[in-house]
């Protein structure tokens, strides 16, 4: 089976339950501002988590969504995730020319998906032509110096803080129900971390996202920590 098959077994289960990953949807949600009437393309949906969330934030305002993703069984989560909501979902390679006419969304989101693909100039250029005039992409991208400890310190830090009491409880225990799956994402995430230190994906400094962005014709490029400080939070207008 496929690395990243595997990977989507795990990742739903675990990522939405921990406190980093809530606070990046959130971000990513006020970065996207989404206006009434736009039309989003979420490139690398995975399982419809930062979908779910657009919807949520941004309910009585009639906009479009399509999602992306290569993973046939992400897909199928999306779809689950996503039923009875107007989103449109497909299995799709980044890799490749996306099948969108010139200037076809107001916004493109790309959360923790560039860094795995072959040509992140590319993907973003493709950005770039689907783009409608003064509209924004907007990309989470792992540093090259990320790691798991700050994400795990933050999450039990944000449990600590929980009130009332009946709160805290609550996410100790699940934190404790889901450790097996914890683990196996952790051990995932090890092996994508030892990839991106050897270069094969692309873990991304500020300045390499800074330059990709303007070379294929950016503006207003705005780039700031996000995830526990893991990622690079872009936002840049055609």
């Amino acid at each position: 089976m496929p690395f990243w098959e595997i990977y989507s077994y795990f990742y739903s289960l675990s990522l939405r339950n921990l406190f980093p990953y809530r606070r990046l949807l959130e971000d990513l949600s006020n970065t996207l501002d989404i206006k009434e009437g736009e039309s989003i393309l979420d490139a690398g949906c995975g399982p419809g988590l930062v979908i779910e969330k657009i919807i949520e934030e941004n309910k009585g305002k009639r906009i479009s969504i399509t999602g992306l993703d290569f993973s046939k069984r992400m897909i199928k989560y999306a779809h689950r995730r996503c039923k009875n909501l107007n989103v449109k979902l497909q299995v799709a390679n980044l890799n490749e020319n996306l099948e969108f006419s010139d200037s076809s969304f107001n916004k493109v989101v790309c959360s923790n998906t560039l860094y795995a693909l072959e040509n992140p100039r590319r993907v973003i250029l493709e950005f770039h032509r689907v783009l409608k005039q003064d509209g924004a992409v907007i990309i989470a991208n792992p540093k090259p110096n990320a790691g798991e400890k700050e994400l795990i310190r933050q999450h039990i830090t944000a449990i600590n803080k929980l009130t009332p009491i009946y709160k805290r409880i609550y996410y100790i225990l699940v934190s404790l129900l889901l450790i097996p799956v914890n683990l196996a994402v952790i051990t995932i995430n090890k092996a994508i971390l030892e990839k991106g230190k050897s270069r094969e994906y692309h873990f991304l400094d500020k300045e390499d996202l800074h330059e990709i962005l303007s070379e294929v014709g950016f503006k207003s490029i705005d780039i700031s920590s996000c995830y526990a400080d893991q990622n690079w939070l872009v936002r840049a207008e055609k």
